[in-house]
């Protein structure tokens, strides 16, 4: 996918305002309200299984460096503010050195809040180089491609002191270079939720949400008692629905965050019309002053690499530590569950790590981690394990 460079800065310059939190000096003032940060970091990683290949483990280092810039226009003094990021990686590999590449990203994010709206929107460009760590791009033997352009605007209007409406819209749209076997994807999402104060701190709601999905079309080879023939899946378009209630705030003493629970139906063209129970939740706990935990919770339908119609349930938790104004310390773990629908394969997809961090002042801030990744998959060569350790650090000025 090219995106012209006109079309980008025409819609990022769309978009008003981020309230940004700033916690170092800038690299340039103009003016009152605008801010020129440098923000960049290097990073170098070892991994046990770099192409996510059961049959063919191959490990090795891989460097990376990440200049970037960050400009923040507003500094709060209007409700009007914005914010521009923008990265470009250098990735280089020790051994497999054909896997180098180098990726552009750039980020407007903007809010607008006066006694009635609060309004956000941020459109993105990604450049990515992936592998098979999130169960859709397991290609045995290589690294795929893609490109991303996200963008969201979403809002939400104080009808009266207890009642208020949200609603907005998203949209994705997810493009693999060179890579005929893995379906592109173009979504767009609206929700709606109307919000009731049940009390000061907590919001019950009741919500709806439409989606939209354009899955293209897949090539791939197959052996067939004639030999190897190309197989062609046609591009398909689905429709999906989730009615909801749930709430968001502090929904108990030291926890916090929203869910919503109800009914999702999703129903693909030529394909079998699917409906399940639907979950999404972000829960927050403040176990000790110094211990915070994080819950997630999802269930939705999706779309696998080669087009196929997915169920998926997630689950991840994490915990931070606060050892003291430097130092921090996290552990997570995660688990994914994706069903085929058109099948009956699955893949369960496991994820566990810790890291700390040291943040010495305001212009730095180094980390070491690990992690684990595997897929336990009954499809055939894509299980996989993997072990990464990694250091990095990033100064933001």
């Amino acid at each position: 996918m090219k995106i012209q460079e006109s079309l980008l800065i025409a819609t990022i310059l769309s978009l008003s305002g981020l309230l940004a939190s700033v916690q170092a000096g800038p690299l340039v003032s103009i003016g009152d309200s605008v801010d020129v940060f440098f923000s960049g970091s290097s990073s170098v990683k070892w991994q046990s299984n770099v192409l996510y290949d059961e049959n063919d483990e191959k490990e090795d280092l891989l460097f990376t460096l990440s200049p970037g810039f960050e400009v923040n226009v507003g500094r709060g003094v209007s409700n009007l503010d914005l914010s521009i990021i923008t990265r470009y990686d250098i990735l280089r590999y020790d051994d497999l050195t054909e896997l180098d590449n180098e990726l552009f990203h750039i980020k407007a994010v903007s809010s607008y809040k006066n006694t009635r709206w609060d309004v956000s929107g941020s459109v993105s460009y990604d450049e990515k180089q992936s592998s098979g760590a999130d169960g859709n791009t397991n290609r045995r033997g290589r690294l795929v491609e893609s490109d991303e352009l996200r963008a969201s605007l979403e809002g939400e209007y104080r009808l009266s002191p207890k009642f208020s409406i949200g609603s907005g819209v998203k949209y994705s749209d997810v493009e693999y270079q060179d890579e005929p076997s893995i379906a592109d994807r173009e979504t767009t999402t609206i929700p709606l939720d109307i919000f009731y104060e049940l009390s000061p701190k907590v919001d019950l709601s009741v919500g709806y949400q439409y989606q939209s999905s354009e899955v293209g079309e897949v090539s791939r080879l197959a052996l067939t008692n004639t030999g190897i023939v190309t197989v062609v899946t046609d591009s398909y378009d689905k429709e999906s629905h989730f009615v909801n209630v749930g709430a968001r705030g502090e929904l108990l003493p030291k926890l916090t965050g929203f869910f919503k629970v109800g009914y999702r139906e999703t129903d693909p063209e030529d394909r079998k019309s699917q409906s399940t129970l639907g979950l999404d939740a972000d829960l927050t706990y403040s176990v000790t002053p110094k211990v915070t935990s994080r819950l997630n919770l999802g269930r939705d339908f999706g779309v696998g690499g080669e087009g196929q119609s997915t169920e998926n349930t997630s689950v991840d938790a994490s915990a931070t530590y606060s050892i003291n104004m430097h130092y921090s310390a996290s552990a997570f773990a995660g688990y994914t569950l994706r069903e085929y629908t058109e099948s009956d394969n699955d893949d369960n997809i496991y994820r566990i790590g810790a890291r700390l961090s040291y943040v010495p002042n305001e212009f730095w801030r180094f980390s070491a981690g690990y992690m684990y990744v595997e897929n336990d998959s009954d499809r055939a060569l894509q299980s996989y394990e993997n072990h990464i350790l990694d250091l990095s650090a990033s100064l933001r000025y």
